[in-house]
């Protein structure tokens, strides 16, 4: 949500700085010797995909500068982007890659700013080291593109470079072979996720020489702990890095970490060290001066309920905060979270919290997202849940609420999915459900609801899934469903449901429905023509239904099943 809004508009003030400049577009004809260099390159690859059909000497299609992927100046003609990202295929869920490898004939491309070959295959080679000869080179992207062994020194000659990526690939990095990110001192964007960097104990020292780094993404290959270093103090704090986006995730980083992060505590906007071996409490002077923090995960750690203090740092800027699989034991203070106003998205799935959800959740106006879920909640919901009226998501299953569904759920009309399975809830259904239209996700199932299925939610036109299974609900079932068009699983089973179905039983999600579960129930006559209904026709969820039905019902096979066909 903060994260995803805030890399987008990264993305888009690095594109406009790489290519809004003066003299970008096509001219009337390109640099021969360019348009050599171009064709050579391309007899190197392998284009099992006609990716570069276009490029050809044919007298109507000499001109490089209209070839997929080449961009010229308008002012000199010479080639300065060659864009040959592979393409996605939905179809074969693969890219539709180039092979090969990659040719010195590039070298002829000497106003060459932007190169992006990223998931193409090159097979396992090497990065061709004549590639840090291209001195004007701007943006650089070699990523998912199969390359291995080590990254060439000859990298660090682009002293004009200001985006560098890549990712996952097979290279093999230690501190040594770090040294010429060193004289990148033009680079605002660095991605090496997935990049295998576990033999580089001084990363932080490489990342530190870098005056003008904003985006730092290094996640996902057992980044090895950072030495313990001497806790600065904040006059002493290296400042002059401006970075604003880390992402540190799925590493094996320690609580080393916390004096290096010191460096950008007044820049910082998006950090992400999820997935690492962080453990016990977060001094205060490591995260809670970063006063302009907006995104900020910590899920997947061994992090304690001592954590809970410097979250009141962030009452003005964070938006999203993900403790989610942590150790926070007991009970949520009262104080912990309710004076961040802005927050927009919480996450505290599955971190051993139990006790009761406080009160003070209701201060929580901005929130969209919450997950509580995985927990050892106890109490009933509170009424001031209802207070968070632009709550679009909210998951409370597998806890142990009691008490009944309170009538302010009602009054989060945005809400799209709401999860209290798993608990210990009694009463009945609120009518005052009906009121949440957008709802697409409901799921009470597995708790002591009683009662019947109120008419209104056959109101909640959007709703995809359905789960009220393992209750005591009573009576029949509301003809209303039949408004629910978009319905994909309907599940009812263990309940004390009865009567006859009508012959239009759903029909309105004929096309949509793709689960139905209505086994242990009192229903009575004759199994409905269920399989008119195209999508359930798919699968072997049909036969498992009708079975399930005859086992548990006292129903009886039809004399003739409408196949719709």
């Amino acid at each position: 949500m903060a994260g995803r809004s805030f890399q987008h508009l990264l993305s888009f003030l690095m594109l406009l700085l790489l290519c809004a400049k003066p003299g970008l577009g096509n001219v009337t004809g390109c640099i021969e010797r360019e348009r050599q260099a171009l064709l050579h390159f391309k007899r190197r690859l392998v284009d099992d995909y006609g990716l570069l059909s276009s490029w050809g000497d044919e007298h109507d299609n000499r001109n490089c500068c209209n070839w997929r992927g080449v961009q010229c100046s308008n002012q000199s003609g010479h080639v300065i982007m060659l864009h040959l990202q592979a393409p996605w295929s939905e179809n074969t869920w693969e890219y539709q890659s180039l092979r090969g490898e990659i040719s010195p004939s590039l070298l002829e491309l000497e106003h060459l700013t932007h190169l992006d070959l990223s998931c193409n295959d090159f097979e396992g080679r090497h990065i061709p080291p004549f590639l840090g000869s291209l001195s004007r080179m701007q943006y650089l992207n070699l990523s998912r593109a199969n390359f291995s062994q080590t990254v060439p020194t000859q990298l660090g000659n682009l002293s004009n470079l200001l985006s560098l990526d890549l990712s996952r690939s097979y290279y093999e990095l230690n501190s040594e072979s770090l040294e010429w990110l060193s004289r990148l001192s033009s680079l605002r964007l660095l991605d090496l996720s997935s990049v295998n960097l576990s033999e580089a104990i001084h990363w932080s020292q490489a990342i530190n020489k870098l005056p003008s780094l904003i985006h730092l993404d290094l996640q996902n290959y057992g980044l090895p702990p950072i030495p313990p270093l001497t806790i600065p103090s904040l006059s002493h704090v290296n400042s002059s890095i401006p970075l604003v986006f880390v992402d540190l995730s799925s590493n094996h980083l320690t609580s080393s970490i916390y004096p290096w992060l010191l460096n950008f505590s007044t820049t910082l906007l998006h950090l992400d060290l999820s997935f690492n071996d962080l453990n016990g409490s977060i001094p205060e002077y490591a995260i809670g001066n970063m006063s302009s923090l907006e995104y900020l995960d910590l899920s997947r750690n061994y992090l304690t309920s001592s954590i809970y203090p410097w979250p009141l740092n962030f009452s003005t800027a964070l938006l999203h905060l993900d403790l989610s699989f942590n150790d926070l034991n007991g009970s949520i203070p009262e104080y912990a979270f309710g004076k961040m106003s802005s927050l927009e998205y919480l996450d505290l799935h599955k971190s051993e919290l139990d006790d009761e959800i406080p009160d003070t959740i209701r201060d929580m106006g901005s929130l969209a997202y919450l997950d509580l879920s995985g927990n050892q909640l106890r109490g009933s919901i509170p009424d001031t849940v209802g207070k968070m009226v632009l709550l679009s998501h909210l998951e409370l299953s597998y806890n142990q609420l009691q008490g009944s569904i309170p009538d302010t759920v009602g009054k989060m009309v945005l809400l799209s999915h709401l999860d209290l399975s798993r608990n210990q809830l009694q009463g009945s259904i609120p009518d005052i459900v009906g009121k949440m239209v957008l709802l697409s996700h409901l799921d009470l199932s597995h708790n002591q609801l009683q009662g019947s299925i109120p008419d209104a939610v056959g109101n909640m036109v959007s709703l995809e899934k359905l789960y009220l299974s393992q209750n005591h609900l009573q009576g029949e079932i509301p003809k209303s469903l039949s408004n629910l068009c978009n319905l994909q699983a309907l599940e009812l089973d263990r309940n004390n449901l009865s009567g006859r179905l009508a012959p239009d039983f759903v029909a309105c999600a004929n096309d949509t429905l793709e689960t139905l579960s209505l086994s242990n129930n009192q229903f009575s006559g004759s199994v409905p023509a269920l399989i008119r209904f195209s999508s359930l026709r798919k699968t072997a969820t049909l036969v498992l239904a009708i079975l399930a039905w005859l086992n548990a019902n006292r129903c009886v096979l039809p004399s003739m099943l409408y196949l719709g066909m």
